[in-house]
């Protein structure tokens, strides 16, 4: 299901890059880091993952730790995506913390005391921007479909993995920034980036143009 907001750049210069299949994976550390998204918001975290970020049945499965403001969710057909809300998701983690933040696993009541609980408010339904980080093995299932909807990402954190994969980004990518043709080797020194904190990144796969 697609929505389409006409405030999902906000008042970012639109950054776009087009880049070789494999090449979105060295963009992975910027979801562990958080990126936000403009979705509908007001809704159950079950209907945010199957909506607003397109998670199938069967990564909706392996997703076994949820993170909403910093508490472990296990139903998550009531608790409730707000606007501002931090939404973390990992698949199963090893060893005994992993087993207690499992949803509904069998050491859940060791967390009982901060398990997220709906305290009862109406939901205000709308659009809103949720801060979504994804770990280990979900990042290559959920990754792309971010990237290429589009996220809002720190641009520090950006120029970070630039520098980092300069060289094969510079063979396997193009991008545009506002629209206009731009070299990867220029961006951190184009206002659009070093102006602001943020910027609104989205990442298309293909053979690079």
């Amino acid at each position: 299901m697609n929505y389409s907001y006409s405030s999902e750049t906000g008042s970012l210069a639109p950054l776009a890059f087009f880049v070789d299949a494999p090449l979105i994976a060295n963009f992975f550390v910027l979801l562990q880091q958080g990126v936000r998204v403009r979705r509908r918001v007001g809704c159950t975290v079950d209907a945010f993952l199957r909506h607003e970020i397109e998670a199938g049945p069967e990564t909706i499965e392996r997703i076994q730790s949820i993170m909403l403001d910093g508490k472990p969710v296990d139903d998550i057909g009531s608790a409730v995506v707000q606007d501002g809300a931090t939404l973390a998701l990992s698949a199963a983690m090893p060893g005994l913390v992993g087993a207690t933040l499992r949803r509904g696993g069998a050491y859940s009541s060791f967390r009982s005391a901060i398990t997220f609980h709906e305290a009862g408010q109406t939901a205000a339904s709308g659009e809103g921007w949720v801060t979504v980080k994804v770990f280990n093995l979900l990042m290559a299932e959920l990754g792309p479909g971010l990237f290429r909807r589009g996220v809002r990402v720190k641009a520090a954190d950006l120029l970070s993995v630039l520098a980092e994969h300069a060289q094969e980004l510079r063979q396997g990518c193009s991008v545009t920034l506002n629209g206009g043709p731009m070299d990867i080797g220029m961006l951190g020194r184009s206002e659009g980036l070093t102006g602001t904190g943020t910027v609104f990144l989205s990442l298309s796969s293909g053979a690079a143009a």
